[in-house]
């Protein structure tokens, strides 16, 4: 999304600062794009008739002002947790649980579903609290992203 949310803000500014050609105008303004919002914000700037009058140019640059603030980058927004981090801290606990049940002539691989069942877990949770919270895969955007088709 940032490519395309730095592609959108640099032709609204050159469009507005008369640096773009009209056949590029055309080319953004006919191309769908992958973030909903961004490709909202590209709809309308095509509703404005060429050449813009001072009506158009207000509509253009207050597109271009959305188009900017648009961010990923939430400070109140939860983190997205790694399956990695899920992994790892079953397989610690599984490694507690694999020691407190050891049985010394048993072998290193008798209680081995002692590391995988609580790894299994541990990967299960995080898939969990991000599907809940609704982010990494599970945002809303990347979801509709999805449905598309990724480029």
């Amino acid at each position: 999304m940032r490519d395309e949310q730095h592609h959108v803000v640099g032709i609204l500014t050159a469009f507005l600062n008369g640096a773009l050609r009209r056949s590029d105008w055309k080319d953004f303004t006919s191309s769908a794009l992958r973030d909903a919002e961004l490709d909202r914000i590209r709809r309308c700037a095509a509703t404005v008739p060429l050449p813009p009058d001072a009506e158009g140019e207000a509509i253009l640059r207050e597109l271009l002002d959305q188009a900017a603030l648009l961010s990923e980058d939430d400070p109140q927004r939860p983190k997205v947790w790694r399956i990695e981090a899920g992994l790892g801290a079953g397989l610690l606990v599984g490694a507690v649980f694999w020691w407190l049940k050891y049985l010394p002539g048993a072998g290193l691989f008798h209680n081995l579903h002692l590391f995988v069942v609580p790894a299994a877990i541990g990967g299960f949770l995080v898939v969990l609290r991000n599907s809940r919270k609704r982010i990494g895969a599970y945002d809303p955007r990347i979801v509709v992203q999805n449905r598309k088709g990724r480029v």
